[in-house]
């Protein structure tokens, strides 16, 4: 019985990423909600590992009109300063001036603090609604209290970024697989150990 339970256990929970995902995907065409899509995705999930939620599209929906605003806008910022940065660093790879290639590095420095940051920013402000100076204090403190959880969580999204880099047909692997249920079931990995750098808030 105790076996049977966990299989009918495991496809529901299959069955609710696959929901959750189809959400995420639908708020995401936009492009410009994306952000917002995240952080209801990150609520959501957040709350599934500890099994603290049982109505995944209220939820949802909830998460992403409550956060719709400074979601967006983060996202944008973020979206902003990253191609800033990367076009940096293509001018810096395609010059020999020292100046050039002094800012190519530190725009490559900045980029990669960027991600880092935007890595954490959308689950803290899915959990804690953080604004962005507390959610760099949190992010600071896991860094010095947990450094072995915060390196796993960012090493987990080192291969999609090498995909993602490596070729048009890695890149569109990594589409695809996003849609069908890549990020609902990244996110929950994601959020396994965001629960534990967060303990039981």
């Amino acid at each position: 019985m105790n076996h049977e339970m966990k299989i009918i256990d495991m496809f529901s929970r299959i069955f609710e990423l696959l929901l959750l995902n189809l959400l995420f995907v639908l708020t995401s065409l936009p492009l410009v909600t994306v952000g917002a899509s995240m952080t209801a995705l990150f609520s959501v999930n957040l709350k599934l590992v500890k099994n603290e939620e049982s109505y995944i599209a209220k939820e949802y929906f909830r998460a992403f009109r409550q956060n719709l605003k400074p979601a967006t806008i983060s996202f944008l910022l973020f979206a902003v300063m990253g191609t800033l940065f990367s076009f940096n660093i293509i001018l810096a790879l395609r010059s020999t001036e020292l100046l050039f290639l002094i800012t190519g590095v530190l725009s490559l420095i900045f980029l990669i603090l960027l991600g880092v940051y935007a890595l954490y920013y959308f689950p803290f402000l899915a959990r804690f609604h953080y604004t962005h100076a507390k959610a760099a204090r949190q992010i600071l403190r896991i860094v010095t209290e947990k450094p072995g959880l915060f390196l796993l969580l960012a090493a987990l999204n080192i291969p999609v970024l090498f995909l993602c880099l490596f070729s048009v047909q890695t890149m569109l692997f990594v589409l695809i697989f996003t849609l069908l249920i890549g990020a609902s079931g990244f996110t929950y990995v994601e959020s396994l150990l965001l629960r534990a750098m967060m303990g039981d808030s």
